[in-house]
């Protein structure tokens, strides 16, 4: 019986993956206004994120933004080195609309594999009230 109990044991912990929580939840994140300083943070929970490029041969950053044109950057919130922490920032100098990326993989441990993400938020950039 001990024996059926470990296998059972060792097949549950194998099978473990983690999974990633993209936050804040929804793909719509505030609205900006040309002119006006924007700020918005996105957060990845579950373990420690990370990227590779196409290459597999460098880690790169988890978040995107396109256009890059807009006035608005991604960069990793505090100036820290950890990518579960997305900043979105800047000061829009045109409407439109702007697509935010999240893409990526947790690190996995003894027990558990890792997980991906991949979440895409929209950002809608207005014009300032009053202007034409």
């Amino acid at each position: 019986m001990k024996g059926i109990c470990l296998i059972l044991l060792i097949s549950f912990l194998s099978g473990c993956t983690l999974h990633a929580t993209v936050t804040p939840e929804g793909d719509v994140l505030d609205d900006a206004i040309v002119g006006v300083t924007y700020y918005g943070e996105i957060k990845i929970t579950g373990g420690r994120a990370y990227a590779l490029d196409h290459d597999a041969l460098h880690e790169r950053f988890v978040g995107s933004i396109s256009p890059t044109d807009t006035g608005l950057y991604v960069q990793r919130c505090n100036g820290g080195d950890s990518n579960n922490c997305v900043q979105i920032r800047g000061n829009p100098t045109k409407p439109g609309v702007v697509k935010v990326n999240v893409s990526g993989s947790l690190f996995g441990t003894n027990v558990a594999t890792g997980g991906g993400f991949d979440k895409t938020y929209t950002i809608t950039i207005k014009k300032a009230v009053g202007t034409p």
